[in-house]
């Protein structure tokens, strides 16, 4: 099959599943977890009524619409077409990073993952217990597999390992990439933890913490490092921008699920292009 016909495959397939998660990440509530997400077909936020199959085209609906329900004309949301945007970006550059095979299959569901897990700390500020735990069987069995598919071997170097290239041999620590995984857990745990007790809560919700630290079976040491930094510059910049807008106050409690979710995300694209840089912009590489 050519290529350009398995990329646009990808990209609709990705769309589809934008959809969904976009409707467990509306749908979801505390008490009845997933289960009420799940049932009932979909409908229009505004007017209630059912939506049919010429509604629910993934981008290519919102756009014939102009953002408008056609049967109401309210107004749609732009989280709608943005979800699956960003999960059909997700289906296709996956592959394209790591190449076809069952790394890339486990990393699409991460991301996924990631994304239904920001869409539902956004609107409810928490982050599902389910869903951490899909993360660390997922991370573990991909661990698994490169494992016993060589990945880990010191011949093969970094390849496999780590997202940030041949910079993972300069900040590992030792020269065993399992343990690096570990390490990568036990600094979340420490530093999301630390955060969370020393607020009581206010700083950091356990959430973050338990999602941080379930990243470190994806995220080798250094790897992990510059994800957490890169959620806290995010959060940073999306933080101050609010507030100088007026639109949040400074003791407001911002979910930072989102962040650590565009952390991991980043580093999986650029991360060995954004340590180069970094070390390019001082002279040190």
């Amino acid at each position: 099959m050519p290529e350009a016909v398995i990329n646009i495959l990808l990209l609709f397939f990705g769309a589809a599943m934008g959809s969904f998660i976009d409707v467990l990440g509306s749908r979801y509530s505390k008490n009845n977890s997933f289960r009420a997400a799940l049932g009932g077909r979909s409908r229009c936020p505004s007017g209630k009524h059912k939506l049919e199959w010429i509604d629910l085209i993934p981008v290519l609906s919102f756009l014939f619409l102009r953002g408008k329900c056609r049967t109401c004309k309210a107004s749609i949301s732009w989280r709608y077409p943005l979800v699956e945007v960003l999960s059909a970006l997700i289906a296709l550059f996956v592959p394209l990073q790591l190449g076809f095979g069952i790394p890339a299959l486990f990393w699409v569901v991460c991301l996924w993952t990631l994304l239904l897990i920001s869409l539902i700390d956004l609107r409810l500020k928490i982050i599902p217990n389910s869903l951490i735990v899909l993360l660390v069987v997922l991370g573990l069995g991909l661990m698994t597999f490169k494992y016993f598919n060589g990945f880990f071997d010191e011949l093969i170097g970094f390849k496999g390992v780590s997202l940030m290239g041949v910079h993972y041999l300069t900040f590992r620590i030792g020269t065993n990439a399992l343990m690096n995984h570990l390490y990568a857990a036990i600094l979340s745990l420490s530093l999301f933890g630390g955060v969370y007790l020393l607020s009581r809560g206010k700083g950091m919700g356990m959430g973050d913490v338990k999602l941080a630290t379930a990243l470190g079976a994806w995220l080798v040491f250094p790897d992990m490092v510059l994800a957490l930094v890169l959620a806290f510059v995010t959060g940073s910049v999306v933080g101050i921008t609010m507030m100088s807008l007026g639109k949040l106050k400074f003791k407001s409690n911002v979910p930072f699920g989102p962040f650590i979710a565009t952390g991991v995300t980043l580093v999986f694209f650029f991360g060995y292009d954004i340590v180069n840089a970094y070390f390019q912009t001082f002279g040190l590489f």
